[in-house]
């Protein structure tokens, strides 16, 4: 499928002393895939003054020639050598490419399905997929022939699809299930989940089921006692949550009233007896009119997200938050091999040992969506200060108001 990623992301962050301001109606059996973020790719990307963060020449040359896919005779086949920083990648590794600042990895575990929002989970990679295994549903989403996600899991020995399987628990329903965040602890998890608890669905006023996050507990071997986040609801989706380091903030994507685009990221706090503050939205200068979703907080408190708001190579590039001198942001595109001409999106990275994961729709995959590996060659850039990981107050830095465009899956 073509990623129709509208995952709407809603945040509020205060710091500084200001505030970083940023299809189809889904039927139960029919469009559900839809409801997972998913929005059409845009045929042509809209170039923002305000949000370019590549020199003039680099634009150019971007927009006037498209990337071509990765999968091409410079791959090389993977000999399998493990180093203690890269069991789990060199185990799912079937061919490599090496450029500049990143080795891109072809990997073993996609399908001719939907495959993408990795996440790590001790030596496993946890990831969404609309693979049919030993699946309870048999309800396919008419537009992509294709049944509903779910969370699976994988290992670092040598994968195949005994090595593949369902998270253990009430996690996956007949719905689509997707983007999950542990806490350090490795004992609760949230996840992205149409709205549907306890065998009930409930769509909203104009009859579309949304997204909400929802969290569980890992619990003899399994995880359940699921409950959904307070600040859901059924008027509008939030999705694709990360947890910064110490767990106490909780960043995601949503179109709540309030949003300044399609879809916005947002960061609520998360207070030691398990309640929530309020949303807040990270502002404009990384949300705009467009779409900002998949927020990624790394484990050195670096915030990474997807967006087609902001310059890029088209379509959902891979973005980071770079902190300037003063009370301003710079988003940074990671570039190339992580963006492509496609869609870009669910980027992860272990900052220490500098390997990660993304999804990509790009041409020469297996599946609609596909995972991709990686190592990093080369450091990020230099920035003034790391305040993701710290709040100094919060405060709503916008009216709430309505949306004035109707979003109706994502």
């Amino acid at each position: 499928m073509f990623l129709r990623k509208n995952f709407v992301g809603l945040f509020f962050f205060s710091f500084w002393g200001t505030i970083l301001s940023q299809e189809g109606q889904l039927e139960i059996a029919h469009q559900a895939y839809l409801q997972y973020a998913y929005a059409e790719a845009k045929d042509v990307f809209t170039e923002s003054e305000t949000y370019s963060t590549l020199d003039t020449d680099i634009d150019k040359e971007i927009k006037s020639e498209p990337l071509s896919g990765i999968l091409d005779n410079d791959f090389v086949a993977f000999d399998n050598k493990e180093n203690e920083s890269s069991l789990l990648l060199d185990a799912l590794t079937l061919g490599y490419n090496t450029s500049e600042n990143f080795s891109l990895h072809v990997l073993n575990i996609n399908s001719g399905f939907s495959d993408y929002a990795p996440s790590f989970y001790n030596e496993e990679l946890v990831f969404a997929s609309s693979r049919d295994v030993n699946s309870i549903s048999k309800a396919y989403d008419a537009d992509n022939d294709q049944p509903f996600l779910d969370l699976y899991t994988t290992t670092k020995k040598k994968s195949n699809k005994e090595k593949i399987k369902k998270l253990k628990g009430g996690v996956n329903t007949k719905f689509h299930e997707s983007s999950a965040t542990f806490t350090k602890d490795r004992k609760t998890v949230y996840f992205t989940r149409n709205n549907y608890v306890q065998k009930k669905s409930k769509r909203s006023e104009k009859g579309t089921i949304l997204l909400k996050i929802y969290k569980a507990e890992y619990i003899d071997g399994k995880w359940s006692n699921i409950q959904e986040l307070p600040f859901s609801s059924n008027e509008y989706s939030i999705a694709h949550p990360t947890l910064s380091p110490d767990g106490r903030l909780l960043y995601f994507a949503s179109d709540m009233p309030g949003s300044l685009g399609k879809s916005d990221l947002y960061v609520v706090e998360v207070h030691k007896d398990g309640s929530f503050g309020e949303p807040i939205n990270l502002g404009d200068q990384i949300n705009t009119k467009d779409r900002e979703t998949f927020p990624y907080i790394s484990d050195a408190g670096n915030l990474f997200f997807a967006s087609d708001g902001h310059l890029g190579y088209g379509d959902l590039d891979v973005f980071m938050v770079l902190f300037n001198e003063g009370d301003d942001v710079t988003v940074y595109n990671l570039g190339e091999p992580i963006n492509s001409s496609k869609d870009d999106f669910t980027f992860i990275i272990n900052e220490e040992n500098r390997i990660g994961y993304f999804a990509s729709n790009r041409r020469g995959g297996v599946g609609g969506d596909d995972i991709y590996g990686f190592k990093q060659l080369v450091s990020f850039p230099n920035h003034y200060e790391n305040k993701f990981n710290t709040i100094k107050k919060f405060e709503r830095v916008i009216e709430l108001k309505p949306n004035d465009e109707e979003i109706t899956s994502w």
